[in-house]
């Protein structure tokens, strides 16, 4: 059996024989060349992240709270950090919040890798994932640049056109960044 992996030095895939009764190999795959290093959260800050969630959580609601007032038909709307936990969120039901911001990473992350693996990396990171079911529309955004590592929005309504929701979820992307750019 030959598998594909890619080293830390070269650029292009080697073949490996790994032989019959080798099951799995963990194979570190280099930083993309377009990916921000500040995509990591400060050190102070993961070391009391259970403090820091809360007060940031608090400093963000009322954005959440004027994206929601933005919108007539406002349905929900989130703010999560990359990596799936919850900050604060309008509009779900307390029992899901948890599960929603983990799979809004997931879907997130997936959509990332789907993007450039398609696009070859030319693009960068992914900004946006829209999602529509009937009437209902939902944008994941990123936002990143921010001291506490990149933050995604989720937000929903229902019979919104997808620009309408796009520009008030950058408008919110633009006061998250004023409350925590990484400047």
């Amino acid at each position: 059996m030959n598998t594909r992996a890619l080293s830390r030095t070269l650029e292009a895939p080697v073949e490996v024989d790994l032989g019959p009764d080798h099951e799995a190999e963990i194979v570190v795959l280099p930083q993309r060349k377009n990916q921000p290093s500040s995509m990591e959260m400060d050190e102070d800050i993961a070391a009391y992240w259970g403090l820091w969630s809360e007060q940031i959580g608090r400093a963000l609601a009322p954005v959440l709270q004027k994206l929601a007032d933005s919108l007539p038909t406002f349905s929900s709307a989130m703010i999560c950090t990359a990596d799936g936990f919850n900050l604060c969120t309008l509009g779900v039901d307390e029992n899901q919040v948890s599960r929603l911001s983990a799979m809004t990473s997931s879907l997130h992350s997936i959509a990332d890798a789907v993007s450039s693996s398609v696009h070859d990396d030319r693009g960068g990171r992914l900004d946006q994932v829209s999602l529509t079911n009937g009437t209902s529309s939902t944008v994941v955004l990123a936002v990143r640049d921010l001291i506490i590592g990149p933050l995604l929005i989720w937000v929903t309504a229902t019979g919104e056109t997808l620009g309408v929701l796009l520009m008030r979820a950058h408008v919110a992307a633009e006061a998250i960044r004023a409350v925590l750019a990484d400047e």
